[in-house]
């Protein structure tokens, strides 16, 4: 799967059986089973495979559906059957059922379809091509129109929240995110996210919350230590700031905008020997970095102290 940073794994779920038994006076002694299956629009399945496996002898009888989605069974000794339902295109469904000697009974079974691989929906393939691009409002356009096919993938609904992120529509982007987490609250990702809106909106306290659990799901993740560092040093928690700043450098040495954010920590604990040491190293690691002119001039101001 595809996604705008990391991704992750997705469970799926077979759906229920619907039996309904109506047992009728014998046919010559013959046991008969008999039903159809559809889909949970009601739509009738052709070409399903019913598999009875006699569990006590080990045998195994099979018949598919016809075009309306019936299908009908002769001669099946009484017994406990294991029955598996399976179509193209359908989770495949079992449970157990008990025949017995001499009645006709009738089985419906619902099947729920495989929904496509997200990483194959059009839209989302052209969302992620716009989100490469820059274009943020085209690729959120792509993604929304993703989501509304399925509102429960989680990999398209995090991608569209991340382009409001970027289009500062802080308030959509919380909502889907909040979202996700009822559904799926162990992605560090998310929690990520999700501390990002929350600091762009001022809800210190939120996002410290959020970036804590970040780090309580990927405690070797640098970019959670370094968000840990921006909002303890905009709190003007230095000794807090200093301490994660150092700790997403441990984790990645090359790091450029730690030792950037680390060089105005220093600043501002008047240490100013090491703080023209990160921002040198900032300099080193990033020479065509935007910052990179008023760094040196920094640096300068800072020598002459």
């Amino acid at each position: 799967m595809k996604r705008i940073k990391n991704f992750f794994a997705l469970r799926v779920a077979s759906f229920g059986l619907a039996v309904m038994f109506l047992v009728l006076p014998p046919m010559a002694q013959e046991t008969i089973i008999k039903g159809q299956v559809i889909d949970k629009e009601n739509k009738p399945l052709a070409n399903v495979q019913i598999i009875f496996y006699d569990v006590s002898r080990g045998t195994r009888f099979s018949v598919k559906t016809k075009k309306d989605g019936t299908y009908f069974k002769v001669g099946l000794p009484p017994s406990t059957y294991k029955v598996t339902v399976s179509a193209e295109g359908y989770f495949p469904f079992e449970t157990n059922l008990q025949i017995e000697f001499g009645h006709e009974q009738v089985v419906n079974f619902t099947l729920e379809k495989i929904p496509p691989k997200i990483g194959d929906d059009p839209d989302f393939q052209e969302g992620m091509k716009y989100f490469e691009t820059g274009e943020l409002e085209l690729a959120a356009k792509a993604f929304k129109k993703a989501a509304e096919r399925a509102p429960e993938s989680i990999e398209v609904n995090y991608n569209l929240a991340i382009c409001y992120l970027r289009l500062q529509k802080t308030a959509e982007a919380i909502g889907i995110l909040e979202k996700l987490l009822l559904s799926k609250n162990d992605i560090p990702e998310i929690y990520l996210a999700l501390g990002e809106a929350y600091f762009n909106r001022g809800e210190i306290e939120k996002a410290l919350s959020s970036f804590r659990r970040a780090q309580e799901l990927q405690p070797d993740n640098d970019r959670i230590y370094y968000n840990l560092g921006l909002i303890y040093y905009k709190n003007d928690q230095l000794e807090e700031a200093l301490a994660s700043l150092e700790k997403a450098i441990e984790i990645n040495p090359k790091f450029a905008s730690a030792y950037y954010q680390l060089g105005l920590v220093f600043i501002k604990k008047g240490d100013f020997a090491k703080a023209i040491e990160n921002l040198e190293k900032f300099l080193e690691l990033e020479p065509e970095a935007k910052e990179a002119g008023q760094v040196k001039i920094i640096i300068e101001e800072l020598k002459k102290r």
